[in-house]
């Protein structure tokens, strides 16, 4: 027995760090926590929207105050009875301020105020939410590397995330830097900075559910993301010369000059709002030593 303890411990000492961790998760567990940290997600954002409605309803048109009138009223039937009393009391509101949006014109400026507060309680909440799902995805599909991601994460908190995004920034430069030269081999490039972003997101989806990590990678990943969009852009400003060059009538070859010249000016936007992000020294932030659990919301 002696004997079979000491084989066993050997084992587990020469075995990768992430093979222990996929063996001893508990993986209920991790989804059911991946999945209350999406609950509580979805209901911050709700509530987000709830405090920015009366400023958003004074300012909408008619025909939105009538579709959140028509929500609030299903839901008032469908809901509890605390929740049911809360959207009898939006509906109210919506009705009153539809008839007054129909009396009075709104301006511009206060559709646009209404939109951004929409939307930033929109964004505020999309990048978690996001990161959430990819792994609650890589969870079921794949237990034993999400349990390799969640191991890295709690014994060497982001180092490895840190070290990945420098390699992606590295990769990111030297592919800018040999487009000033040629574009010849540009959509290669592009499809190896792809697939190596999304390597990056997987093997490091645990510290990805964390605001701070986030953050760090928020700046690498943009760049390569506008790398990849502007080979894109390219791919179609070359259909569009092509077809330019096969067109029938004059309005086919505006039509196909304007397709180009606009994908050329997204290519070029691309490219230098990629320059810029790559213009920092390196991944923003320290990376962690190691958290105890993911438990805490924002932070694996």
């Amino acid at each position: 027995m002696r004997r079979s303890l000491i084989l066993t411990l050997i084992a587990l000492a020469a075995a990768p760090a992430g093979a222990v961790w996929g063996q001893t998760l508990d993986l209920t567990a991790e989804i059911a926590r991946l999945r209350g940290r999406l609950a509580a997600n979805s209901a911050q954002e709700q509530q987000c929207l709830a405090g920015a409605t009366q400023p958003v309803w004074t300012a909408s048109l008619a025909t939105d105050l009538q579709a959140l009138q028509a929500r609030a009223s299903q839901a008032a039937a469908e809901g509890a009875t605390a929740e049911a009393l809360r959207w009898r009391e939006l509906a109210r509101k919506a009705a009153v301020l539809e008839a007054r949006t129909t009396a009075n014109a709104r301006s511009g400026a206060e559709l646009f105020q209404s939109q951004q507060i929409g939307l930033d309680c929109l964004d505020r909440f999309s990048a978690e939410r996001e990161a959430l799902r990819a792994s609650l995805e890589i969870a079921v599909a794949d237990p034993g590397a999400y349990g390799d991601s969640l191991g890295e994460v709690r014994e060497h908190g982001t180092a490895r995330l840190h070290q990945d995004l420098v390699r992606l920034q590295e990769r990111s430069r030297a592919l800018s830097v040999q487009w000033k030269v040629t574009q010849a081999d540009a959509g290669a490039g592009a499809q190896t900075l792809r697939a190596e972003m999304a390597d990056l997101k997987r093997r490091n989806t645990a510290a990805l559910e964390s605001d701070p990590a986030r953050a760090m990678a928020d700046p690498a990943l943009r760049a390569a993301e506008a790398l990849v969009a502007t080979t894109e852009a390219w791919d179609r400003e070359r259909a569009a010369s092509g077809r330019l060059g096969a067109a029938r009538d004059e309005a086919e070859r505006r039509k196909n000059l304007l397709e180009r010249d606009d994908a050329a000016r997204q290519a070029r936007d691309y490219w230098a709002s990629a320059e810029r992000l790559l213009g920092r020294r390196g991944p923003e932030g320290t990376p962690s030593r190691g958290t105890a659990s993911p438990a805490s919301g924002g932070t694996p």
